[in-house]
């Protein structure tokens, strides 16, 4: 089975149908075996003295029944029989059929001691129960072919034997191929079921997607609402002078915000970088040189810690006037976001007459650095992995 097929099967719509079809086939087992050692059997051990030579007659009731264990084992592991296994089954039931004919007392199926007869087609239907029923009935046909030719060895029966074969096969061949229409109509209500429980399956995930979908919307909002709300009603009401390097500063520092915010909802293989280049071209479009380099292989980082490096660096470059460099560097357990530009230092730094970035981590795993010097700034956020505690 491919890969592909396991991961079907391994979804809870396809669970629901394998469990309606396997309660089928083992109920189909169970009839097969009740039917062998419960009628089958005391009938054999009955007219024992009567097979010749009595090994062979064992030799085809061993080999049905070692067919129904390899079936019962096929079915406890993977709820069906291989096609393999369904070919080998049905070559060797026959093969059986034979061995038990010719060992069997002359004369023709209506006598006891041929207790294969009725038992062979009960096999058919349960190695032939996913096929279709021309199938079972090519099946049975060759068992029907196997008991006539025993008849016809031992003697051509009279006209009276001749209609009351004729009746045995009615029933017995009748109720095995309207068994065979039953489990057809099984198959189509499994069928219908997996189908509803792929509809529930396909309404519960675009519910969630969508639940998902808002509940990221409104973080994104409450992100947005604390500074570019109030930014935007002071540019609108004139209380903020847009010539202003400091209300420049924030405008730029809120946009590249804009822009990460944006960049998170992409499908991208490196994500950090993918946002960081969003809030790069912010600056960008400011007329600020932005050199980029990055070393190491990606790595799959919570979105609120790809926020708490990224920000840092977005202050640097709302801040820049002319140039600056952004650098990550990625090992197996650290992750560092550096920027260097020409702006005005950060929060608290003894540089004077300048706005300053404001750097911001929220997260306890990632440490921001910053040093100023001759009017630069330096900036480095350090995303460490938790080692386990022991």
């Amino acid at each position: 089975m491919t890969r592909t097929a396991e991961r079907r099967r391994d979804r809870p719509a396809a669970r629901v149908e394998d469990r309606l079809l396997r309660g089928a086939r083992l109920s189909v087992l169970a009839v097969t075996v009740g039917v062998q050692f419960g009628l089958c059997l005391p009938t054999f051990v009955e007219h024992g003295g009567r097979y010749q030579p009595l090994w062979l007659e064992i030799a085809g009731f061993a080999l049905m029944a070692g067919v129904a264990a390899v079936a019962a084992a096929c079915l406890a592991r993977d709820g069906r029989i291989p096609s393999p296994a369904r070919r080998a089954g049905l070559a060797l039931v026959l093969l059986a059929a034979v061995a038990a004919a010719a060992a069997a007392p002359p004369g023709n199926y209506l006598d006891r001691a041929h207790w294969y007869f009725g038992l062979v087609g009960w096999y058919g239907v349960l190695l032939l129960f996913d096929r279709p029923l021309a199938h079972l009935a090519a099946f049975l046909g060759a068992n029907l072919a196997i008991a006539l030719a025993k008849a016809v060895v031992s003697g051509p029966p009279e006209a009276r034997a001749w209609a009351a074969m004729a009746v045995s096969v009615v029933s017995v061949y009748g109720f095995q191929l309207a068994l065979s229409l039953v489990i057809r109509e099984v198959r189509r209500v499994a069928a219908r079921a997996r189908q509803a429980a792929e509809e529930e399956e396909r309404f519960r995930t675009a519910e969630a997607v969508a639940e998902h979908v808002h509940r990221d919307h409104r973080q994104r909002y409450v992100a947005l609402l604390g500074a570019v709300v109030p930014l935007l009603a002071g540019l609108g009401y004139g209380s903020l002078d847009p010539s202003d390097p400091e209300v420049r500063r924030r405008c730029a520092q809120e946009a590249a915000r804009m822009r990460r915010l944006f960049a998170e909802k992409d499908d991208v293989a490196d994500r950090l970088v993918h946002e960081l280049r969003a809030v790069m071209e912010v600056a960008e479009h400011r007329g600020v040189t932005v050199r980029f380099a990055a070393r190491g292989e990606p790595r799959d980082l919570p979105r609120d810690v790809r926020r708490e490096l990224i920000d840092p660096v977005a202050a640097v470059l709302a801040a820049a006037v002319a140039g600056a460099r952004v650098t990550v560097v990625r090992t197996p357990d650290t992750v560092r976001v550096s920027a260097l530009g020409d702006g005005p230092a950060p929060e608290g730094s003894a540089a004077e007459g300048r706005a300053a970035p404001r750097l911001e981590s929220g997260s306890p795993r990632v440490a921001v650095n910053a040093v100023v010097a001759e009017n630069r700034v330096w900036v480095e956020a350090v995303w460490r992995q938790a080692t386990p505690s022991r």
